[in-house]
């Protein structure tokens, strides 16, 4: 009983949503079962592990002084998920603040009732006119009462311009270009990532629409996200890359809070590509979208941080030799990481400010602490610890070490080609490292600055000075 669809429903209820779903259990207008009633109050009771389920124990309370019946239970059991996953649906659908007053206006047009409809009409239309901080699904429900409206006007005046229609049909295409957009970005980024079958369709149309527009673009999620598809697509980036950051600058406050996030997410992944290039300038940009963001919690998502971005911040801030503040960073804000990635990550970040600030035996020990629960940082671990082996001259250790990291890195399914590739670059420069002459490092320096991506360029060169 306890492994059953219901059961999990249950448990993911905090207190104010269980006494919610009760209230709406005992409400006879969704509910006037008793033997549901009874069944919700003793799972009540066993809150909230649920631990101690009987099938026998809930019949005596469900249907008392009555035959034990398995298939009644069960019945009993369905109608309450049933009741729950509706409880669900309402909780989203109040959450909304515009569909509900969607349907009302349905509801009192169907029953004639002008002058309600028309006062909450003009109602709805301030309501959105006020929003602060439109996104895509604002511009879709405007869509939605105005091309209602449009359908209302067509009733009463058919032979009368329509001015509903545009409005409609002006909204529409606001929210079409910046989902279209979004999706469009998120699709060509995964790509870079892990290998996906995405087909990317009209793309060169709306570009090439959206570029000889960009002075009156009704939202400015549409050029932020066209400025995206560019430094995603295009080979040299670097003024739409200023265009985006006057962009985030200008228009802030407009941007919805799923936008604004999205934006800085992409920001900073293109700093991060520009630097994995060699381009330090990108450095310092980045590390400054992350100060932004994180004073912000812009990049919060629940509260929480990605263990990708951390891992990042610190990165960078090493980079630029802020070494105490990166150890400051780790200590205090391992917190804001979901609870499975805690211990991993502040790990792994302590020894690589351990690793970078010369402490290579610290280094190790916080390394044999990692589980490498993600790919990435499973990785960039294993690329430290041949950093260490080589410093080390642990030739041996090395040796065995660069042959694992290929065979994990050729096996991996969920690597992006660019991600194997560029560590398969790290792999066989190191191994040239180790049996080139020193006489002819110069030599090498030259082969390994053309090479294109290459992680731990900088440290491969540092061995050589």
């Amino acid at each position: 009983m306890h492994k059953s669809k219901l059961i999990e429903l249950l448990s993911s209820l905090d207190n104010r949503e269980f006494r919610s779903l009760q209230q709406l259990v005992t409400s006879p207008y969704f509910n006037r079962n008793p033997e549901v009633m009874r069944l919700l109050d003793w799972l009540s009771s066993m809150r909230p592990d649920f631990s101690g389920l009987e099938r026998n124990a809930a019949m005596s309370a469900v249907f008392p002084g009555e035959p034990a019946d398995d298939a009644r239970l069960n019945h009993t059991m369905s109608f309450l998920l049933k009741l729950a996953e509706e409880w669900i649906a309402l909780e989203q659908y109040e959450k909304d603040p515009y569909v509900p007053k969607q349907w009302m206006l349905r509801g009192l047009n169907e029953r004639g009732l002008d002058k309600h409809y028309e006062f909450h009409l003009e109602r709805a239309r301030r309501a959105m006119a006020a929003e602060r901080r439109p996104g895509s699904h604002h511009y879709y429900q405007k869509f939605a009462l105005e091309i209602y409206e449009a359908e209302r006007f067509v009733q009463r005046s058919p032979r009368q311009f329509n001015e509903n229609v545009q409005t409609a049909t002006d909204n529409l295409d606001t929210f079409y270009l910046i989902e279209k957009l979004r999706r469009t970005c998120y699709m060509y980024a995964s790509q870079a990532v892990v290998a996906t079958p995405y087909q990317l369709q009209l793309v060169e149309e709306i570009c090439r629409f959206v570029g000889n527009h960009l002075t009156d673009l009704p939202s400015p999620a549409i050029e932020a996200y066209y400025r995206i598809f560019q430094l995603l697509s295009k080979p040299q980036a670097d003024a739409d890359f200023d265009a985006l950051k006057r962009l985030l600058g200008e228009s802030s406050e407009r941007f919805s809070l799923e936008d604004q996030a999205d934006i800085y997410q992409y920001a900073i992944n293109f700093c991060n590509i520009q630097i994995m290039h060699g381009r330090e300038t990108y450095e310092e940009e980045a590390f400054q979208l992350y100060l932004t963001t994180l004073e912000s919690g812009i990049l919060l998502v629940s509260g929480k941080l990605s263990p990708w971005h951390f891992k990042n911040m610190i990165n960078l801030a090493l980079r630029l030799h802020r070494f105490e503040w990166a150890e400051t960073f780790i200590a205090s804000n391992t917190r804001l990481l979901a609870q499975e990635f805690q211990q991993d990550a502040l790990h792994f970040n302590l020894a690589l400010v351990y690793y970078t600030t010369g402490r290579l035996d610290e280094a190790m020990n916080h390394l044999q602490m990692v589980e490498f629960t993600d790919v990435h940082y499973s990785i960039s671990a294993k690329a430290m610890l041949c950093q260490i082996f080589y410093q080390k001259d642990q030739y041996d250790a090395l040796d065995s070490a660069l042959h694992a990291f290929e065979t994990y890195l050729r096996r991996n399914k969920l690597l992006a080609e660019n991600t194997r590739a560029g560590y398969l670059n790290f792999t066989s420069a190191l191994k040239k490292l180790l049996r080139t002459p020193v006489s002819k490092w110069p030599q090498l320096r030259t082969e390994l600055g053309q090479i294109r991506i290459l992680p731990a360029r900088e440290w491969l060169m540092k061995m050589m000075e």
